[in-house]
């Protein structure tokens, strides 16, 4: 009998799954919001914070990365 163990689920929190969507950019890169928002809801799904805090935690953690930013989430 094949025993699989499982895997504690762990909720990230909302900065968490933002810093996780953009640690695949660089210093310098532009990242897209409406990109960015679908990597978070992917990453994780049961996350219940707004599109629009999401879209600031993004903001707030790119600038610190000396990223740019396209706000493009809105244009769907």
């Amino acid at each position: 009998m094949n025993v699989v163990a499982k895997a504690p689920v762990v909720d990230l929190t909302a900065q968490e799954l933002v810093s996780s969507a953009l640690s695949k950019f660089r210093a310098g890169d532009t990242i897209s919001t409406r990109a960015t928002l679908d990597a978070i809801h992917r990453i994780g799904p049961a996350c219940e914070d707004s599109d629009d805090h999401l879209v600031e935690l993004m903001v707030m953690t790119a600038i610190g990365r000396t990223m740019g930013v396209v706000f493009d989430h809105r244009s769907r």
